[in-house]
């Protein structure tokens, strides 16, 4: 059962990523992009906010702030608006025929099969775009530049390079090597995630914070343990679950899976080990809600 906590992060993320959509297509200069406004809105619509959470739910621990104190207008709010249109605009892409050639998440049409592809380029152009438009109002600059570093260097661009290199050269690809692989492709937003709703409030300069920055250091691991536990989880569904059950397409055919280097079983052990790892941190920061997501990862289905 969804909690209320996670109700309530999850409806002030998408009632202000909504507001934000529909008033930057009220302007008169964007009128006119109706179909990319539809494309737009299809595509940020479905997701389960889970990165953007993590993002609000540190900068509440941090900065001993609860979600009452957080209003539309805020830098974490607009952080996060940022986190949903980049996690997108990355799903846009990694959809695309040219890349994964998926057609179906969360039993939808993904959106170049829905709006056609070339509407689907010029939306996750767009979504791009306005993440760093909006993440720019927070006046930032650390965080802006840490943003842009998990899009282009250690993300997005990277994961592609390295995916589109081991489908032509599988011979190559270690355990190691797709670990890296998992790094660059989901590990870099949740980083940002993580680290982001830190950088959003000034522990050095805060006397009464709850954490001296040396100290918010020692749970940069968090990020490492969790994405990677995201990812072998994904790994689990594709080769176990169905499309039925899942909402998205699953095994493809291609083998760069946890499952193939380690055979289930292993991958199982592998997950369980990455899940206590992330306990660790999450009770030493007293959070329940933490602990809440990491075993929503641990159990998902979708």
């Amino acid at each position: 059962m969804i909690p209320t906590w996670y109700i309530d992060y999850k409806n002030i993320i998408e009632k202000s990523l909504n507001s934000y959509l529909e008033l930057y297509f009220s302007d008169e200069k964007n009128k006119w992009l109706t179909e990319i406004k539809d494309s737009a809105i299809y595509a940020v619509k479905w997701w389960k906010r889970i990165r953007s959470i993590l993002a609000l739910e540190f900068y509440l621990i941090i900065s001993w702030k609860t979600i009452k104190d957080i209003n539309k207008d805020s830098d974490i709010i607009k952080f996060c608006i940022s986190l949903e249109l980049l996690h997108a605009y990355s799903l846009v892409h990694d959809d695309l025929p040219a890349m994964d050639n998926d057609e179906y998440r969360r039993w939808e049409l993904t959106t170049w099969k829905k709006y056609w592809y070339a509407n689907a380029i010029l939306v996750w152009d767009l979504l791009n775009s306005l993440a760093f438009e909006v993440l720019a109002e927070t006046w930032n600059i650390a965080l802006i530049k840490m943003f842009w570093k998990a899009v282009w260097l250690k993300w997005m661009l990277w994961w592609q390079v390295l995916d589109l290199y081991y489908e032509n050269n599988f011979d190559n690809l270690s355990l190691d090597n797709l670990i890296e692989t998992h790094n660059k492709k989901t590990g870099a937003l949740i980083e940002v995630s993580v680290l982001g709703g830190t950088l959003l409030w000034n522990l050095t300069l805060n006397k009464d914070s709850k954490f001296k920055k040396e100290d918010v250091l020692k749970y940069s691991d968090f990020w490492k343990k969790i994405w990677l536990a995201f990812q072998v989880k994904d790994d689990l569904l594709d080769e176990e679950w169905t499309f039925e059950e899942t909402w998205k397409s699953v095994w493809d055919g291609e083998k760069k899976w946890f499952v193939f280097f380690v055979w289930l079983e292993k991958t199982k052990e592998y997950l369980e080990n990455l899940i206590t790892d992330c306990f660790v941190v999450s009770d030493s920061l007293n959070s329940e809600k933490l602990n809440f997501i990491i075993n929503y990862i641990k159990q998902r289905t979708k």
